[in-house]
């Protein structure tokens, strides 16, 4: 049984649950992230300093990777909900070229909120994103 979100009506199309989540996270993005952000830690921009600290290449900035899988949900609901909450904990590395993926669920729907739950995968399939919510509230 799908559950109900009665704190919205879903753009046409979209259904009660969110879409799946399927996002690319290049070495450009990582790079511009950098830049944006200040963090120019190595580990995310050097593939060969990387590697030596046992990395198989570059990696997101798990902020990056968050908000990767927050972007997709925030834009399907973005003509009646805000995001008002998100968290979650980084529980593997996304290196640079990977695919995270997965398919938020409805946790908890009222006339005051909407609770997406999510665990996003990297390409090897290892949850990277893990004990993820991102709460909505009414527009």
């Amino acid at each position: 049984m799908r559950a109900t979100v009665p704190l919205m009506s879903m753009p046409p199309g979209a259904g009660v649950e969110p879409p799946e989540l399927s996002v690319h996270l290049s070495q450009a993005r990582i790079n511009e992230y950098a830049e944006a952000s200040g963090d120019h830690n190595p580990i995310h921009l050097d593939p060969d300093f990387a590697r030596a600290v046992g990395l198989p290449s570059t990696i997101a900035h798990g902020l990056l990777t968050m908000a990767a899988a927050a972007a997709p949900l925030e834009q399907w609901s973005a003509e009646v909900a805000y995001v008002s909450r998100i968290s979650c904990r980084f529980s593997a590395p996304v290196p640079s070229g990977d695919r995270i993926s997965g398919q938020p669920k409805v946790r908890d729907a009222s006339a005051e909120r909407v609770v997406l739950a999510l665990e996003a995968r990297n390409g090897s399939g290892e949850p990277a994103l893990t004990k993820a919510e991102m709460e909505l509230r009414p527009l």
